[in-house]
């Protein structure tokens, strides 16, 4: 019995990388990350120590919603971190990822000239990864 066909799955969430540790980035934002790890703590999905500062926050929202309403919900919470941002991109590097997982029929994504002034803003860069699966693309 064939599977069902693959259905979207779309989800964002931001980043920041660079010097120090998370729990400082934390402070600074007032936010707490949805994931986080330090220079030397151990990668849980192969053991190996990290080579780098991560400090993970995601939309909120689960990847059946689509795109647009994660990078809404993002901005809505870095939007109120503005000082507190602009603090962080001289030695930090501050990505908004979008991620999407769609069928082959195509899919693209249309950033207001409001969310590319924000990201202009707050020192955001943008980083787009969409993949395209065949209709039965689960199906290995």
């Amino acid at each position: 019995m064939p599977s069902p066909p693959v259905t979207d799955r779309e989800y964002a969430y931001f980043h920041i990388s660079g010097p120090g540790t998370h729990e400082e980035i934390t402070a600074l934002l007032g936010l707490k990350p949805s994931e986080a790890w330090n220079v030397g703590d151990i990668n849980p999905r192969n053991g190996q120590p990290h080579k780098s500062m991560s400090w993970r926050m995601a939309s909120g929202l689960d990847d059946k919603h689509p795109l647009d309403e994660h990078v809404k919900n993002l901005f809505l919470y870095l939007s109120t971190r503005a000082e507190a941002l602009r603090k962080l991109w001289v030695e930090h590097d501050l990505t908004l990822q979008c991620v999407g997982y769609f069928a082959p029929s195509g899919h693209g994504f249309h950033f207001t000239r409001e969310q590319v002034r924000q990201t202009a803003q707050l020192g955001i860069a943008l980083d787009l990864d969409f993949y395209f699966l065949d209709d039965h693309g689960h199906e290995i």
